[in-house]
């Protein structure tokens, strides 16, 4: 059925899209039994709708949702701002066919405190209402939420029970005996002491440590002196347990912000969006979902993902994305309404927030492959790469180069080998290179030469195609590699990054293969995977020079105590600018003191005059 074949059959169709609107508005579209296939939102509904009967040139999706469409409806709004919503709600509410609709193998679970009761009690829950109602999470795995909810009940004696308080049962359950509740049931505690209860525990859900340290400390002493040692001794334990808690959930983010970070990773038609929580600085955990008839992870293919994910869940401060989303003002108006206040969202750059990104991506794509991967290819895929690149065997055995380094420092080269399109990673290698210089080329000429200089002096068996990450630059290099080790006769081929390019000897056309074709589908994913290689190869290697040259010079500090700092507080400088305080919390008052001796020593000396 063609795209227009519809528009002629359907007089109502026909007759509705005559009539449409130039105003703001949603549009649904149906089938010829009036099933619903689709829900959008348009800043002009005439010109949207109209655009999908005179595009030539859409996605596979998009043609087989214009091929079915029989009918519409139309919902004229105020504002695009109001489509928004509307399209938003009427999704949710319908979840149609084609549009995106994240999967995830479940729910996960919050930490709800009842705050507006008068006695407020805490328990796990994968439910959130607008009940008043305070909700911590969510949590990764399931097991974190169950452990924090214990430790309230321990550190805090607040009730998870669902019984009337009016302070007129018999006795109290088994938790007041345990010291797991203050039992305000048979009256043991006052409505005022236990909102103080509430109001500790409320502090430790949400992190605030030092504001809860000093209640926690004043009602220690406040105890203390009214001779009531045993409550005192309870406080006591509270504020060291609190402490241990706190250290174990060092922050992840300098500057303790609520995050949200997505990942993406694209395999076969599908798409995996995986996204990091961050919750006062602090990893919270993470969630996965699964789009299918996804071809690239575009703009407008994260628009939807954050529109459903936060049409359940509360909006961060800040939103760290690959790509920047379609209608991002838009956006950004629609998610402030619900935060309160605009959040951030933005395509980070340099440092930290570029490797939370990497992280978020990296598990996206090691979720895909988990999920989706096949272990073996078909005969067909790889008689589609011999017949596209012109091999004269079928690539059964595939290795690829890449090259890895920053600014020309820790400079490390990958070889990963693909058996019948999987990895084979037993066979994997990984090069630090002899010379560290900024050249690519240079650098390619050896991982190529060690490779096969080594594997021609074994007598092992060579792969069916060499596989470069890089252009015609880095193809000539590798070729240049192969005919000064006599093996000329090797298939060698490149692929470039930014057009997916494929590159050939002999020629300095490329070849462009269709983006939907498994063929390119698999040469990305070993590229990828190289890149990946490589890319931790430097990275532990880069961590490795921070320790020993950054920290390790420090008199009295070992390895041991240096990995423990940079685990602590994520790199040598926040180590140089950390309080003496919280050195100290990490690794004990004579290491911080041995830290700020050396800070203090390496801080540049006033110039003392001498007089003549």
């Amino acid at each position: 059925m063609s795209i227009r074949s519809n528009v002629g059959k359907s007089p109502i169709l026909q007759r509705k899209l005559a009539d449409l609107p130039l105003r703001p508005g949603c549009y649904l579209y149906r089938d010829q039994k009036g099933n619903l296939l689709y829900i959008g939102k348009a800043k002009v509904l005439r010109n949207r709708v109209k655009s999908y009967f005179q595009n030539k040139h859409q996605d596979a999706k998009t043609r087989r949702l214009v091929a079915r469409i029989w009918d519409l409806e139309f919902i004229v709004c105020e504002t695009e701002l109001e489509a928004l919503v509307l399209e938003n709600n009427l999704i949710n509410e319908h979840l149609p066919p084609f549009n995106i609709l994240l999967r995830d193998d479940k729910s996960y679970p919050y930490v709800k405190l009842t705050w507006k009761e008068a006695f407020p009690k805490v328990f796990v829950t994968r439910k959130v209402r607008k009940d008043g109602g305070l909700y911590y999470g969510p949590f990764f795995p399931a097991s974190t939420a169950y452990r924090t909810a214990e430790l309230v009940y321990r550190f805090f004696q607040i009730r998870d029970c669902d019984i009337e308080i009016d302070g007129k049962r018999g006795r109290a359950c088994l938790k007041y005996q345990l010291h797991r509740c203050t039992a305000p049931c048979i009256a043991a505690v006052d409505q005022a002491a236990y909102r103080e209860q509430a109001k500790e525990a409320r502090l430790f859900l949400e992190g605030k440590r030092d504001e809860l340290k000093a209640r926690l400390e004043a009602a220690m002493w406040q105890a203390a002196e009214a001779a009531a040692f045993e409550r005192a001794a309870q406080y006591r334990d509270a504020l060291q347990q609190v402490d241990a808690w706190f250290t174990r959930q060092k922050a992840a983010s300098p500057n303790l912000e609520d995050l949200d970070v997505y990942g993406s990773a694209v395999l076969d038609g599908r798409a995996c969006v995986h996204r990091l929580m961050l919750r006062d600085g602090r990893m919270m955990g993470r969630q996965e979902h699964v789009l299918d008839d996804v071809e690239a992870f575009d703009g407008a293919v994260l628009a939807e993902v954050l529109q459903r994910v936060y049409s359940a869940d509360a909006v961060p401060g800040r939103i760290l994305v690959e790509v920047e989303p379609e209608d991002a003002e838009l956006l950004r108006d629609w998610l402030g309404g619900m935060r309160g206040s605009r959040p951030q969202i933005h395509v980070p750059r340099k440092g930290e927030k570029v490797d939370l990104l990497a992280m978020a991506q990296e598990n996206a794509r090691l979720a895909l492959e988990r999920k989706f991967e096949p272990a073996r290819l078909s005969e067909a895929v790889l008689e589609g790469l011999q017949a596209f690149l012109g091999l004269s065997h079928l690539p059964r055995r595939i290795e690829c180069f890449d090259i890895s380094h920053g600014q020309g420092r820790e400079v490390v080269a990958s070889c990963v080998v693909f058996s019948e399109g999987a990895p084979d990673k037993a066979r994997y290698r990984r090069f630090k290179m002899t010379n560290e210089q900024n050249d690519d080329f240079a650098n390619m000429h050896e991982a190529v030469t060690r490779r096969y200089k080594r594997m021609k002096e074994e007598g092992q068996d060579f792969p069916d195609l060499v596989l470069i990450d890089g252009g015609l630059g880095q193809l000539h290099a590798a070729e240049a590699a192969l005919k000064e080790l006599g093996l000329e006769q090797l298939e060698v081929g490149s692929l470039a990054k930014k057009e997916e390019l494929v590159f050939r000897p002999g020629s300095s056309e490329p070849l462009r293969i269709p983006k939907s074709s498994p063929v390119l589908q698999l040469l990305q994913r070993i590229r990828d995977e190289a890149h990946r290689f490589a890319i931790t190869y430097h990275r532990a290697l880069r961590a490795k020079r921070t320790l020993q040259t950054e920290l390790t010079q420090i008199p009295g500090i070992g390895p041991a105590t240096a990995r423990k700092l940079l685990q602590a507080f994520g790199s040598a400088t926040r180590v140089r600018e950390a309080p003496e305080a919280e050195l100290s919390e990490v690794a004990g008052p004579a290491v911080a003191g041995r830290i700020a001796s050396w800070k203090q020593s390496q801080s540049p000396q006033p110039h003392k005059s001498q007089d003549i």
